[in-house]
C-alpha cells in the first residue's frame, strides 16, 4: 500500500466512511471503517463530538464520502471551499440532536498543487467548529498526462473501472508510460491489446508526438516520406545455424530502394557489411524499417531469380535516403491464369493493400477503377500485411467491392461506453463512382490480418455476402479509436485510446481470438501428396516474389483455384504446381516485435462525415 493510502486510512479511521461512487464520481482511495465509540469514549465540543483524529488526506480525483457525526442539538453545516467540497443539500441542516451523516463531494484537483479545505458545524445554542479537514493532493503536472487522463475518463471504453482505480496511478510518469501503466493496471479491458509470447500483455491504445507545435493539421493528407523504402517481414529467414536474413515484404515505388533495384521477395542478408545475427537482428531490422538509416549498405539475395542465376542472385546496394509517397495500394491488377485454370472463364482482379490510410483513398479509388474498366469478375484482397488505419476508408473499400445497391445498407455498428459524450455511430456504405459488384470476396489474411481489414470480414458478413479466407487466423482487433490531437507546450500530440467495439449489421463482435480461416494454408497442405505443395505452406506468409505472381504464392494460387471451383490440393498426383524453392532457407521461429499499427480509427472529421451520412438515410 502507498504512502496516500496509509495516509487516508489513518486519516478516516473513525468516523469518516468511504462509500462507493456514482457512476459519474470515483471512490476515495483506500478502506476505510467507522470507529465504534463508547458512551465513555464520547466528548461534545461545541454540541458535537469531534474525532480525535478528524483530518483526510485523499488523492487528486473527484470521490463522494461520507461524513458521520452525532450532535445535541439541531446544526447546519458549511464549506470553506465551494469549488473543493460540496455537501448534499438534504444533508446541508438537520433540526434535531442525534446521530447524522452528510455526503460531501471532493472535486477533482486538475492543478498540480495540493489543496486544502475544512467542513464547518454550527450546533444550535453553539459556536462554529471545524468538523473535518480534507488535504488533496495536486494532479498531474504534466499537461500531456492531465489531457490523456481526463479523455480516459470520459471516453474509455471501459472508463468504468478506469475511474475506480484512478487514484492508485502515478501521475509523475512521462505521458506513455502514464497510458501503458494504467491501462495495464485494468482487468476488463482485455480488448484492448493481447498477449506476447511470455504471456505479458500489450495495449493498442496509444500516444504519440507527432511533431513541433503547428506540424500536425489533424487531418490524414498524404506527404512525401523520407526513408530507404523497404518494408520487411516481422519474421525472419534462417540461413544458416547462427545466422539470419530479412525478408522484403513490399518496396515503395520511387523510394531509394526501388531505385537500387530491392524487389518484394528479395532476402537481406547483411547490413553495412554485418551478418545478422540473433543478438543484433532487433535493431538492425527496426533501423531498416523505421528510418534508422540514412545511409546504409545491404546484401540482399535475390530469391525468387532460382537457383539457374547464382552468379546474379546475390548483389551489395548502398542506399541513401530520399523522398518518396508511402502508398499502401502495394499492388493492383488482373491475374494471369495459370496453365491449369487458363481454360476458365473468371476474370481475376487483384487488390494487393497494405493499410486504410486516409491519405491515400484516391490511389485506392484509382486501383479499383482500373479493376472494374478491365472487367473483373473475381476478387481477391490480399491483406496478409494490413493492421487497419481509417474506418472511413474500410467503408468506401467495401462500398467499391460491392454492387450499387447496397449503398445505404449497415456496414458496421460503433458502440461506445454509455457514459461517452459521444454516442455510438452506424456506418453506412456509400455510394461511389467505382462498383465491381463482387458477389465473393476472397481475403489472404494472416495473423498481421487486423482492425479495419477485420471489419470488412465482418461487414460483408454481415450483409451475407460470402468471405473466403485463405492463409490463416486474423489478429482479432474488434476494437477501435476516436483520434483526436492536441498542441500542448511546444509539441503536437495524436492519443487514440480504445473508445468503441466494432459490431455488424446482425449485431456481431465475437471475433477478439481473430477470423479462423476457411483455409489454413499450412494446415491445409500438411498432408498435401505433392511435396511442392507442402514445402511452400510451411513458407507461408514469407514474401518469395513480387506481388501477383501466383506461381510462388501458394495462398493466391488456392484463392484462384477456389474461385475457378477447384483446389491445388491433391491427394495422389502431382500436377502443376508452385515452383518448389530450392535454396534451402527456412523461415526462423524469431519473430520480431512489430511496433502496434493503429487499428481501426476515427477522426473528429471522419465522425462527422459518418454522422452527415447518416442523416441524409
Amino acid at each position: 500500500m502507498n504512502t496516500t493510502t496509509n495516509n487516508l486510512t489513518a486519516g478516516l479511521r473513525r468516523s469518516l466512511t468511504v462509500v462507493a461512487a456514482a457512476a459519474t464520481m470515483l471512490s476515495l482511495l483506500g478502506s476505510c471503517k467507522e470507529n465504534k465509540k463508547t458512551d465513555e469514549d464520547k466528548s461534545f465540543v461545541e454540541g458535537v463530538v469531534i474525532p480525535a483524529d478528524n483530518t483526510a488526506e485523499c488523492s487528486m480525483s473527484e470521490a463522494n464520502i461520507t461524513v458521520t457525526f452525532q450532535t445535541k442539538d439541531g446544526y447546519t453545516l458549511e464549506v470553506s471551499d465551494p469549488d473543493m467540497l460540496a455537501i448534499h443539500a438534504d444533508d446541508v441542516t438537520g433540526a434535531a440532536a442525534g446521530n447524522h451523516s452528510a455526503r460531501v463531494t471532493v472535486a477533482a484537483n486538475n492543478t498540480s498543487e495540493e489543496r486544502q479545505a475544512d467542513i464547518f458545524i454550527t450546533v444550535k445554542g453553539y459556536n462554529r467548529t471545524v468538523l473535518y479537514s480534507i488535504k488533496q493532493s495536486g494532479g498531474a503536472e504534466d499537461p500531456v498526462v492531465t489531457w490523456v487522463d481526463k479523455r480516459l475518463t470520459n471516453e474509455y471504453y471501459w472508463l468504468d473501472e478506469y475511474k475506480e482505480k484512478r487514484p492508485t496511478f502515478d501521475f509523475s510518469l512521462t505521458y506513455d508510460r502514464f497510458l501503458s501503466s494504467s491501462l495495464l493496471s485494468l482487468t476488463t479491458n482485455e480488448m484492448d491489446g493481447g498477449r506476447n509470447s511470455d504471456g505479458s500483455r500489450y495495449i493498442y491504445s496509444y500516444i504519440v508526438r507527432t511533431g513541433p507545435a503547428g506540424s500536425s493539421s489533424g487531418t490524414r493528407a498524404a506527404a512525401q516520406t523520407t526513408g530507404l523504402g523497404l518494408y520487411l517481414t516481422n519474421t525472419v529467414w534462417q540461413l544458416g545455424a547462427q545466422l539470419y536474413g530479412f525478408a522484403v515484404e513490399h518496396v515503395y515505388p520511387g523510394s531509394p530502394a526501388d531505385k537500387a533495384g530491392i524487389q518484394r521477395g528479395d532476402i537481406i542478408s547483411q547490413v553495412n557489411s554485418m551478418d545478422i545475427t540473433q543478438s543484433n537482428m532487433e535493431d538492425l531490422w527496426m533501423n531498416l524499417n523505421y528510418g534508422g538509416y540514412s545511409q546504409v549498405k545491404l546484401r540482399k539475395i535475390n530469391w525468387w531469380a532460382g537457383s539457374s542465376d547464382e552468379e546474379n542472385a546475390t548483389v551489395d546496394v548502398d542506399l541513401t535516403a530520399g523522398g518518396y509517397l508511402a502508398s499502401p495500394v502495394a499492388y493492383h491488377g488482373v491475374l494471369e491464369m495459370p496453365e491449369a485454370i487458363a481454360d476458365k472463364p473468371n476474370k481475376i482482379g487483384y487488390l494487393a493493400y497494405m493499410g486504410f490510410e486516409a491519405a491515400y483513398d484516391d490511389d485506392l479509388a484509382a486501383a479499383m477503377a482500373d479493376l472494374k474498366a478491365a472487367g473483373v469478375t473475381d476478387l481477391i484482397l490480399d491483406l496478409r500485411s494490413n493492421g487497419g488505419g481509417s474506418v472511413n476508408s474500410s467503408i468506401k473499400l467495401a462500398s467499391m467491392i460491392l454492387d450499387a445497391s447496397y449503398a445505404g445498407k449497415t456496414y458496421a455498428k460503433l458502440k461506445r461506453n454509455p457514459l461517452n459524450p459521444y454516442g455510438d455511430d452506424e456506418c453506412l456504405l456509400t455510394e461511389q463512382a467505382t462498383n465491381l459488384g463482387i458477389k465473393h470476396l476472397y481475403i489472404i489474411a494472416t495473423g498481421n490480418t487486423a482492425s479495419a481489414s477485420e471489419m470488412v470480414i465482418a461487414g460483408l458478413r454481415g450483409l451475407d455476402v460470402p468471405v473466403t479466407i485463405i492463409g490463416s487466423r486474423t489478429e482479432g482487433k474488434n476494437c477501435g479509436m476516436d483520434v483526436m490531437t492536441a498542441t500542448i507546450d511546444r509539441y503536437d500530440y495524436e492519443f487514440a485510446p480504445i473508445t468503441f467495439l466494432n459490431f455488424n449489421a446482425k449485431d456481431f463482435n465475437d471475433y477478439a481470438n481473430g477470423f479462423e480461416a476457411d483455409v489454413d494454408v499450412v494446415e491445409y497442405f500438411a498432408d498435401d501428396a505433392n511435396l511442392s505443395h507442402v514445402n511452400n505452406s510451411k513458407m507461408f506468409p514469407m514474401p518469395l516474389a513480387p506481388w501477383g505472381m501466383a506461381t510462388y504464392d501458394i495462398a493466391l494460387y488456392e484463392a484462384m483455384m477456389r474461385i475457378t471451383g477447384g483446389t491445388l490440393k491433391t491427394e495422389t498426383a502431382e500436377p502443376t504446381a508452385p515452383a518448389a524453392v530450392t535454396r534451402g532457407f527456412m523461415p526462423a521461429t524469431v519473430e520480431i516485435a512489430r511496433p502496434e499499427i493503429p487499428g481501426m480509427t476515427l477522426t473528429e472529421q471522419e465522425r462527422d462525415q459518418i454522422r452527415e451520412v447518416q442523416t441524409r438515410r
